[in-house]
């Protein structure tokens, strides 16, 4: 009899612990993917660009980063979520900001007037920190009631 509980209760707490990862991975990328609609990451808004989209969404242009937000490991121990890929280059950029020079290197400009050659040089850029990805109290609230719910559900049935 006691063998049996052991492996009932052994049993359901492994449910619990898969089901929770799937629940805390879905959650996060849902909520790390609203951010770009809300323009603001855990109550912070974003800093506003310098120049004002005349249409559409802020670092939304062809929604590659919005869509390269996944998750890679989803195990009762670990879970991870991830932006960008070899498409998606610029999401650590975005994400963190940067400060600092880059090199452009020489290549052709196609113009109306004909093609011009440009020389390397370097290019100091300023892109403002627009966190979405990361750690949230948000989330967290959000995530402790959804766990909440399910080993409820899970322990009642």
């Amino acid at each position: 009899m006691k063998i049996e509980i052991d492996k009932l209760l052994e049993k359901r707490m492994e449910e619990i612990l898969q089901g929770t990862a799937e629940i805390v991975a879905e959650t996060s990328v849902g909520y790390f993917q609203d951010t770009f609609r809300h323009k603001a990451f855990d109550g912070n808004p974003w800093a506003p660009p310098r120049v004002p989209k005349q249409s559409g969404s802020l670092l939304v242009q062809s929604g590659a980063l919005l869509n390269s937000i996944r998750p890679v490991v989803v195990t009762p121990g670990r879970i991870v979520i991830a932006a960008g890929n070899e498409k998606v280059d610029y999401a650590r950029v975005h994400n963190e900001g940067f400060k600092g020079a880059v090199a452009v290197p020489a290549h052709i400009r196609h113009t109306r007037r004909g093609d011009q050659s440009v020389r390397q040089h370097t290019r100091r850029v300023n892109i403002p920190r627009r966190q979405f990805i990361g750690d949230a109290r948000e989330l967290e609230t959000e995530l402790q009631k959804r766990i909440e719910t399910y080993v409820e559900s899970v322990l009642n049935n």
